[in-house]
């Protein structure tokens, strides 16, 4: 899948009738942002300001809004595993990388992480994470019983 596509009239020639290629427009150059950024609003507790530095250090950004979506800025999957990692860490919490794609902006997510740490997402999600836990310790244990009797 292409970063970018540059939609010309007709693709430049080189007397030759190949496609001169240094004649072709740079895309970083012509790149437009898809979406507007909405207007920037900084982060109001301990939560966002952690998120948002986070984010700034992984994408590189002077500053992250609390209503900016992490893809529009420019994260990808590798990143938001980073993300995930270095928040779990940060913050204290159990943070799937699944929460995160459903909560991509850090107000969104702040206040998922709040509303979980007051309980109010549920004990049957929470019972399904830790039956999922449990599920991969278990899996774990088998592959290393079976690579232990393989050698």
């Amino acid at each position: 899948v292409p970063d970018d596509i540059v939609l010309l009239d007709a693709m430049p020639l080189t007397p030759n009738g190949k496609i001169d290629r240094k004649a072709l427009p740079a895309p970083a150059m012509l790149r437009t942002p898809v979406v507007a950024r909405p207007a920037f609003t900084p982060a109001t507790n301990d939560t966002e300001r952690t998120i948002a530095t986070v984010l700034q250090e992984l994408l590189g950004l002077e500053r992250v809004g609390t209503h900016d979506n992490f893809f529009d800025l420019g994260a990808n999957s590798l990143m938001m595993m980073q993300a995930n990692s270095r928040l779990r860490t940060a913050l204290g919490v159990p943070l799937s990388l699944v929460q995160m794609f459903e909560h991509p902006t850090i107000s969104s997510l702040a206040a998922h992480l709040g509303a979980a740490n007051r309980g109010e997402i549920g004990a049957a999600s929470a019972a399904a994470g830790q039956d999922r836990a449990q599920a991969r310790r278990e899996a774990m244990e088998q592959r290393r019983g079976a690579r232990t009797r393989a050698t």
